[in-house]
């Protein structure tokens, strides 16, 4: 019994160190793969909905513009990730076409792929198979 009792207390050891002392850099890392399938989807709907055939030298294409920065919408390193659009040009034209304005009617591209099951649980999935790998190197490390 006492081995059974000393290789739970080394299990819950490792649950604990891992789940809880989770560091804002290891966050990232999960997170950031979840962040990258929505960065694929939303490339995707950018391309299908709102790709045109200007020729913009300066800015280039939405769609082409799309990034995952491995912090929040302030710049702080806390674990989370955004996925947008890489300059100020093209985040506020996505932001009328998906909002609307007076002179355009919303179509709410982005806020849609939001609420869409299929891509959460796609981002879920992702970022669980990171944090398996994270748990599985974390484990041998011990």
């Amino acid at each position: 019994m006492a081995e059974m009792d000393e290789f739970l207390e080394n299990w819950l050891k490792k649950v604990k160190a891992i789940s809880i002392d989770l560091t804002p850099k290891d966050q990232e890392k999960i997170t950031a793969e979840g962040g990258k399938v929505f960065e694929e989807k939303l490339t995707q709907i950018t391309r299908q909905k709102h790709y045109s055939n200007h020729d913009d030298k300066k800015y280039g294409h939405a769609a082409d513009h799309i990034a995952v920065m491995n912090s929040d919408v302030d710049g702080d390193h806390n674990g989370a990730v955004t996925v947008g659009w890489d300059n100020r040009y093209h985040a506020m034209n996505m932001m009328r076409l998906n909002d609307g304005y007076k002179g355009y009617t919303a179509d709410h591209f982005v806020t849609n792929l939001i609420q869409d099951s299929n891509v959460s649980n796609a981002v879920l999935k992702a970022q669980s198979e990171a944090y398996q790998r994270f748990l599985d190197q974390k484990g041998d490390e011990d």
